[in-house]
């Protein structure tokens, strides 16, 4: 009996040192938020005060809190600063990597914003819809920028930073990433899932590309880098079977060169030397460990790969020095994300790390040859909204509201309970999307209990299960399988149900799967029973999207389309088998957003997002169609291009949560840094 009681009470301690430590890093997450998204340095320093004053003896905490305080001190420009940095030097001996920064604060003369005449700046405030997360580059001059523009369909937009012309490349729209050649006279991008283009930048005429590559085989790829002599670009692919290859594709001919390869999740950055002898990249620290990453270099003959920053913190490649002797990257190793640097000789790494700047975004678009760093800073507030509607009219009657205050712009995908006391959503906690939790808020008290489920390194799209005791999501595990998920309400356990992924939905009986595949460019919706494990094909369509299921099982509802330069189609699929419905066509410049289809709780009409590209850019309304017939209604909500991140209508039929606001990101460089890095050799 002593065994099992002490055993019992052991285990109730760590659970509670496990709740402890997961609260904390939620108030410091949430101040971090105060201070560097909804700028409110003040609200965030006496945040920090009371996490070093409830800290106890948890001393790497405080010096944590501590760190940051003094940070918004800085940025207030107020001398208390100097004083926080002295407190933790004097008491926190113990805690080395907040120590190295205090000093290497106290041993500098700030002024604002500047640390021995390094410098950061606000360069460019891009328009509404303007993405540097997968478009942004940075020519090696500095004057030119690329970004996707997702208020005309997601055109790649070329920017002059010094005349501030822009121009926008054809064929670009729903591409994923791009690169700009070291001559500053090639712009590559990936378009249509799989194509490699490239783009003269040369001249001021209209920019028009050519087919490069036409990759076999693969789901999705990104683009990295050009090699300096033009000769090289750096991708990622992902394969079907859910392989990451890092290789190289020839800018002459469009042949692949596979470099590395490896089972789970892969690099978020990736980077040529200046003498294009090695790629730096940051990966996974392990199969069992994708939540942090280490900095890896790889020879580009493939000869050697060498592990170049390591540790138990969360490490990013943000590029090399433009002599090559330094390796940058992001880190959270002394508390808050800071810029560091490691000396590179021959291809390995040489000494220790060093700060150069704490508190810096870690989405960084490159180095440019004389030495500066630009960066993508991702503010605005896109968020999940309620507002209560009149659907027989589609007339707004309250609202919208934001029902979740914490994380703001970085919330989506909302799902309501089946009672309506809950609401689930995404919420993203970096920039890059790599930390994700799952949220569940009270209506009634607005307490949100959040979850990170241990079992997946990835997951979106959360829906609520018919028993109201789990949510729905489409994710992948810890070697990067797709599947489907349930996650238990109230302990975060996740437990694989299906091997499909998409955008997946239970019936009323919670005993049949429904999703969509991808088989060679076809996407059938299928029907998968979680008794006998058999799978059955609804229909099989070109350009189909994700199934709507109707409340009563009975129907999908899914849009199917050939893209924006032809007709799209609101379909009512019986689930039973049968011959499918034309609920809706519209023909461009309007067309129907296919991700999400949803539906009004007495099943008597379906939602989607119409989107309208006018000259003002691409504007959305969400769309209740009676499935009886008759005109289709606009709900006055404003979700202009926002449909894909979800809606979904209340079970009283009254209110809906949906995603609207704007993004709002802006382009910064970090001058004047590199001479740091040779005084303290």
């Amino acid at each position: 009996m002593l065994v099992i009681t002490v055993a019992l009470l052991a285990g109730l301690q760590t659970t509670r040192a496990q709740q402890d430590s997961a609260q904390v890093e939620k108030r410091l997450a949430s101040a971090q938020h105060k201070a560097t998204v909804d700028g409110d340095l003040k609200g965030a320093i006496e945040e920090y005060k009371k996490i070093v004053a409830s800290a106890g003896n948890n001393r790497a905490v405080a010096a944590q809190a501590l760190v940051r305080m003094a940070e918004c001190y800085e940025k207030l420009e107020v001398a208390e600063a100097r004083n926080v940095y002295e407190q933790i030097a004097r008491d926190y001996s113990d805690q080395k990597g907040a120590v190295a920064i205090a000093r290497e604060r106290l041993g500098r003369a700030p002024s604002a914003g500047t640390y021995a005449g390094m410098s950061s700046r606000r360069v460019l405030t891009l328009p509404a819809f303007g993405d540097l997360a997968t478009g942004g580059a940075i020519s090696s001059d500095g004057r030119i920028l690329t970004y996707f523009d997702w208020a005309t369909g997601g055109s790649l937009v070329v920017h002059d930073l010094a005349t501030s012309r822009e121009r926008r490349i054809s064929d670009s729209r729903y591409g994923g990433s791009a690169a700009i050649s070291r001559d500053t006279k090639q712009v590559a991008y990936n378009w249509n899932s799989n194509q490699l283009r490239v783009a003269s930048l040369e001249g001021s005429g209209p920019l028009h590309s050519r087919l490069l590559a036409a990759i076999e085989d693969v789901l999705w790829f990104q683009i990295f880098d050009w090699s300096p002599d033009g000769t090289w670009i750096a991708v990622q692919l992902t394969r079907p079977d859910n392989t990451s290859q890092l290789g190289l594709i020839s800018a002459g001919d469009g042949t692949l060169r596979v470099l590395k390869s490896s089972q789970w999740l892969g690099a978020t950055q990736v980077f040529f030397s200046p003498d294009g002898k090695y790629l730096g990249f940051d990966l996974p620290a392990g199969e069992s460990n994708t939540s942090q990453r280490d900095v890896f270099i790889l020879a580009v003959d493939g000869t050697r790969e060498v592990r170049a920053v390591e540790g138990s913190s969360d490490d990013t490649l943000m590029g090399w020095s433009p002599d090559g002797k330094y390796l940058l990257f992001a880190t959270d190793r002394a508390g808050s994300v800071g810029l560091w640097a490691v000396a590179i000789v021959d291809g390995r790494p040489h000494g220790t790390p060093e700060l150069i700047k704490p508190d810096i975004p870690r989405r960084a678009l490159g180095v440019t040859s004389s030495g500066r760093l630009y960066t993508g800073v991702f503010l605005g507030d896109r968020d999940i909204r309620v507002a209560s509607v009149d659907f027989e009219t589609g007339k707004l009657l309250s609202g919208p509201v934001k029902p979740v205050q914490s994380f703001v712009g970085f919330n989506d995908s909302p799902s309501w309970s089946p009672d309506g006391k809950y609401l689930a959503y995404l919420s993203r906690r970096d920039n890059l999307g790599r930390s994700r939790a799952l949220g569940i808020q009270s209506i009634e008290t607005g307490q949100v209990r959040e979850w990170q489920p241990r079992q997946l390194n990835y997951f979106q799209m959360p829906r609520w299960a018919p028993d109201g005791r789990s949510v729905i999501v489409s994710g992948r595990d810890l070697k990067n399988r797709p599947g489907t998920h349930r996650v238990d309400a109230q302990t975060g356990e996740a437990t694989r149900i299906g091997d499909r992924g998409g955008r997946p939905q239970l019936s009323p009986d919670g005993m049949r799967l429904y999703g969509d595949r991808n088989i060679n460019g076809r996407r059938p919706i299928v029907e998968y029973d979680l008794a006998t494990g058999n799978e059955r094909t609804i229909i099989e369509r070109d350009n189909l999207g994700p199934p709507g299921l109707s409340p009563d099982g009975r129907v999908i509802a899914a849009v199917a389309s050939d893209g924006p330069a032809s007709s799209s189609v609101l379909l009512l699929i019986p689930v039973a088998g049968g011959v499918p419905k034309e609920l809706l066509r519209v023909t461009p410049p309007q067309w129907l957003d296919r991700r999400i289809v949803g539906w009004t709780p007495d099943g008597r009409a379906a939602l989607v997002h119409m989107l309208d590209k006018g000259e003002q850019g691409e504007q959305g309304d969400l769309l209740l169609v009676p499935t009886a017939g008759g005109q289709p209604r606009k709900i006055d909500v404003g979700m202009r291009v926002w449909g894909g991140f979800g809606f979904d209508v209340h079970p009283d039929g009254h209110r809906i949560a949906f995603v609207g606001g704007e993004d709002k990101t802006e382009l910064w460089v970090l001058e004047n840094f590199l001479p740091a890095l040779k005084a303290s050799r």
